[in-house]
């Protein structure tokens, strides 16, 4: 081999051997940068990823305890709640035990007035009951059939509003109703039936037309009196009038009169008046009736009902409506 040849080689070989080098030497310097930076990335992105896991453990710690705390003053609020109103049950109970016996002794010993009307429904009755409502009293009303399938409210309201209904007759033609027993059974029953389908009430009370001592029936009042008894409905009469039926016509301040007259004489005092279409008077005098009876202090006014102590009578004739 030639020198030249030679020496092309040898400058191959060291040429070579020094690419080998650099690029050894390269790659020692570049690799690890690399590495370095690879890591460092994939490090920034772990943080990032413990940053945000720390911060939604914090959020999830920072709900929790906020619901733990909602949890306990709910707790506390109820708790505190339960108490008071325990306590104040019991303070209603403590305040409102003596007085309602306190009450109902007192209430025992006044005399019973029981205001009641024949004849209706009309529209006096309409201004009875608000006269009532405006002076919290309860009043019994025994109905006749005139108004029933033209004005079934009528009935309706009486029940509605707290009142007492009852039975009077449903034609109140005396010389019908009193023909015989079997013409009031079925007169009663019609009005009975009435009633129960327009108002959803049975009525257990009675007053008969003209009363139990009157001198119109062609039967005995005793066996019309027994009958109503066999079928667990109870009369009542009266023993203060009114005289709001007689002629000439009363007043108000008559009517008014005439009732307030009659309580002195009696525990318990049924007072009859009329809510006919035509007793104005009656209507207007009933507020001073009320206002006399409130005054006096020893009278309570009721209603008629299953603890009322019925008043009955079949002579002398008190009055016939």
């Amino acid at each position: 081999m030639s020198d030249d040849n030679l020496s092309v080689s040898r400058r191959k070989r060291v040429n070579f051997i020094k690419g080998f080098l650099v690029t050894l030497f390269l790659a020692m310097i570049i690799t690890p940068m690399i590495i370095s930076i690879t890591a460092l990335t994939y490090v920034r992105r772990l943080d990032k990823k413990v940053d945000e896991l720390t911060d939604q453990v914090s959020k999830l710690e920072l709900t929790y305890m906020l619901k733990a705390q909602a949890d306990e003053a709910l707790d506390t609020m109820i708790a505190d709640r339960s108490d008071q109103v325990i306590e104040n049950e019991d303070l209603l109970a403590e305040q409102a035990t003596e007085p309602v016996k306190e009450a109902s002794n007192e209430d025992a010993n006044k005399k019973k007035v029981y205001l009641t009307f024949d004849d209706g429904p009309s529209s006096n009755t309409q201004r009875i009951l608000d006269i009532l409502d405006e002076y919290d009293v309860k009043a019994t009303f025994f109905v006749t059939g005139y108004q029933a399938g033209k004005h079934p409210e009528w009935y309706k309201e009486i029940v509605d509003r707290g009142h007492t209904i009852g039975l009077h007759s449903y034609s109140h033609v005396y010389s019908q109703i009193y023909s015989s027993s079997e013409s009031f059974l079925s007169d009663i029953d019609k009005l009975s039936e009435y009633i129960k389908e327009t108002t959803q009430t049975e009525a257990k009370f009675l007053r008969f037309p003209g009363g139990s001592s009157n001198r119109v029936s062609s039967v005995p009042m005793s066996d019309l009196c027994m009958l109503m008894h066999e079928r667990g409905i109870e009369y009542f009469d009266w023993n203060i009038s009114s005289q709001d039926a007689t002629s000439p016509a009363p007043n108000a301040a008559m009517i008014t009169a005439n009732v307030l007259s009659g309580i002195d004489a009696h525990e318990t005092a049924i007072v009859l008046m009329h809510d006919a279409a035509e007793k104005n008077a009656t209507v207007e005098a009933l507020p001073g009736i009320i206002e006399g009876i409130q005054a006096r202090g020893d009278c309570i006014i009721l209603p008629i009902d299953e603890d009322t102590l019925p008043v009955q009578h079949l002579s002398p004739v008190f009055e016939e409506e």
